[in-house]
């Protein structure tokens, strides 16, 4: 690979990953604030929220999934016939992935409810597989 595709992959990633960020915050936000209203903070864990960490913490790891889903497009593609079937593995493995070890995780724990755990999975799902197609779409052509 050589160093211009991993500068697309990049820059590919990074878009995705801000888009992830985006689409994040409108679903999260408007689709699914009041069911994150009536989650009850754990002592200490306003302050927490007030904090400069708590949004790195918020916008990294959309960054970091944007960054695998245009990896994994790429590294998938000689595996299958057409681009779109590599873009849509991605991004279901993306979405599996990380859907589950956050919010199944944080639901077993006993930190949300499974009911909300259950509807971000939905929308990590709706976000980021149709991100992964258009991603796959992008570093194909």
């Amino acid at each position: 690979m050589s160093k211009q595709d991993r500068t697309r992959i990049a820059i590919v990633g990074l878009f995705v990953g801000l888009a992830l960020n985006v689409t994040g915050w409108l679903g999260n936000n408007l689709v699914l604030g009041s069911l994150w209203t009536a989650v009850e903070v754990a002592p200490g864990g306003a302050a927490w929220r007030a904090t400069v960490w708590s949004n790195v913490f918020s916008l990294v790891p959309d960054v970091v999934y944007g960054l695998a889903i245009a990896w994994l497009c790429v590294a998938l593609r000689p595996s299958f016939e057409r681009w779109l079937s590599a873009s849509l593995a991605s991004g279901v493995l993306v979405a599996a992935t990380g859907g589950i070890t956050t919010y199944f995780a944080v639901a077993n724990s006993g930190f949300v409810p499974w009911s909300l755990a259950l509807a971000s999975f939905v929308l990590v799902a709706v976000t980021k597989i149709p991100l992964a197609l258009a991603a796959g779409w992008i570093l194909e052509a």
